[in-house]
């Protein structure tokens, strides 16, 4: 589990913000602020002696008639339309926002996905050709360094150090202390096969900061997608 560690300017930041008291909305804009997890940010604010509330649970997807309406709607359309095309239907019915997770979890939770219609599988655009990943396994097989291999291929470090973890393939690093320290190294590569969930997991982020950095970078994850990169 990765370790997240709190500078002295950080710890004054966190006294400067909760010396009126600690609210849910301060304990998101510290999460947002220092790219932490909640669990990480409540922790170390318990230990700073705060005293911290509890997370608010999040109210129901879909209230009683509106998941009637599912039901009905589902029963009716039988396989005819995606969890996407489902959540634009009642977005505009009930005129709020409904995305295809909430209609899938909820069809889940009533034994009727089968009535949902399977979403084609996107196919993620390659950010490196199959000629780019031989050259790269071939150099990195010969013990060529992160730093060659990047500019054998006009990439950069970072770059190439992701997709040698997708690949499952090690390099060393010549200057690693001249190296800039990255907390989503490789997420340029990783998100093209994986959900903000599985992102998170990797690496030991919160799924809220994960889709704060993917927002950042303009880069797209298999069920998140940036409205400036949809724009």
């Amino acid at each position: 589990m990765a370790k997240f560690e709190y500078t002295e300017d950080m710890v004054a930041r966190m006294e400067q913000v909760c010396a009126g008291g600690i609210n849910e909305d301060i304990i998101v804009s510290l999460c947002e602020e220092f790219d932490f997890p909640r669990r990480s940010v409540t922790a170390k604010l318990r230990k700073l002696g705060y005293d911290v509330p509890t997370k608010p649970k999040a109210a129901p997807a879909f209230d009683e008639a509106e998941t009637n309406a599912l039901v009905s709607f589902l029963e009716a359309n039988s396989g005819v339309h995606t969890a996407e095309e489902i959540a634009a239907h009642f977005t505009n019915a009930w005129g709020r926002e409904v995305n295809s997770r909430q209609v899938n979890g909820k069809a889940l939770s009533l034994e009727m996905t089968g009535h949902i219609k399977p979403a084609e599988k996107k196919v993620a655009p390659r950010t490196y050709s199959e000629a780019e990943e031989a050259q790269i396994a071939e150099m990195a097989e010969g013990g060529a360094f992160l730093e060659d291999i990047a500019e054998a291929l006009g990439k950069t470090v970072n770059s190439i150090r992701g997709k040698l973890l997708s690949m499952q393939i090690k390099a060393p690093q010549r200057d690693k202390k001249a190296a800039k320290s990255d907390s989503y190294e490789g997420i340029e590569d990783l998100a093209t096969s994986m959900s903000v969930a599985e992102l998170a997991e990797h690496f030991g982020k919160s799924e809220r900061g994960v889709k704060t950095v993917l927002t950042r970078r303009g880069i797209s994850a298999t069920d998140y997608t940036p409205k400036a990169v949809e724009a």
